[in-house]
Formats: structure tokens, C-alpha cells, sequence
């Protein structure tokens, strides 16, 4: 792995991580809110706690992820029809391990049953990946759009 693919993997992971305990954070202030407990403690705690079970999913998601590239290079199309099938399927199989493993530990670390933990946080990976595979299919959509605009002289 190169200086380049490093450092996109790790700002995959922060936004992913950062996005995560700022949901934690809002959802711990609308908790402590509405059951009247102590605002800054409960709205920090949520935070991390958010962060840590983002944190043990989307590390092993991105190892998964690129590691994949060893196995079945990126313009391979042995296995699947298209290189655009063969990416989707990178990231349900990459989200889904990632989602195991990462629910897996968090299950482990809150309530000792890493089966629960990897029940809650596997489905909701999935949900990501389909989410992610959705927005590069509208950036494809759009940049195709604003190309064809400007082949056409739309502009």
C-alpha cells in the first residue's frame, strides 16, 4: 500500500468515525434531555461510545477492503460480469465482514455477547455500503450529466 492509499484510508475511517460520534452526540443530548439526566456527561459518553463501535467496524472494513485488491485484482472479471459489479461487490463483502468483526468486539466490550454486537452492527454496515454504493452511482450519473451539458454547449 502506497503513501496515497494510506492516507485515503485513513480519512475514510475519520470521516466515518467523526460522523458516528457526532450522532452519538446529538442522540446522548436528546437522551440525557429527555430522561433528565446530566447533559455533558451522557451526551460524551454516547459520543465515545458511538465512536468506539464505529471505530472497531470501519478499521477491519477498510483492511478487508483493501486487502480484497490481493485476491481479485480491480479490472478483474473472472468471477463477475462487470468491473461495476465486481466494486459493489467489494463493498458488501468488505462491510459485511467489517461488521462482523467490529460487532463482534463492540459486543463483546459493552455487554460480553459478541453475538448481539454482531447482530446490531452487521445490518447496519450493509446499510452503509448500499448507501455509499448510491452516491457514487448519482456522482457517476451527474458527472456523465454536466459532461454531455458541456459537450452540448449548454454552458
Amino acid at each position: 500500500m502506497n503513501s496515497q492509499q494510506l492516507f485515503e484510508t485513513f480519512d475514510h475511517v475519520t470521516h466515518r468515525v467523526s460522523s458516528s460520534a457526532a450522532s452519538g452526540m446529538f442522540l446522548g443530548a436528546s437522551f440525557a434531555t429527555l430522561k433528565g439526566l446530566p447533559l455533558p456527561q451522557t451526551t460524551l459518553s454516547m459520543a465515545s461510545s458511538f465512536a468506539l463501535a464505529s471505530t472497531a467496524s470501519f478499521i477491519p472494513e477498510r483492511i478487508f477492503f483493501r486487502t480484497s485488491f490481493y485476491f481479485v485484482p480491480r479490472h478483474s472479471t473472472t468471477f463477475i460480469d462487470s468491473t461495476e459489479k465486481l466494486e459493489k461487490t467489494r463493498l458488501y463483502i468488505s462491510h459485511g465482514l467489517g461488521g462482523i468483526v467490529g460487532g463482534g468486539i463492540t459486543g463483546g466490550l459493552f455487554n460480553g455477547k459478541p453475538l448481539s454486537g454482531i447482530m446490531l452492527i452487521t445490518p447496519l454496515m450493509l446499510g452503509i455500503a448500499y448507501s455509499e454504493i448510491q452516491i457514487q452511482e448519482y456522482k457517476r450519473k451527474r458527472i456523465k450529466e454536466l459532461q454531455m451539458e458541456q459537450t452540448s454547449g449548454g454552458l
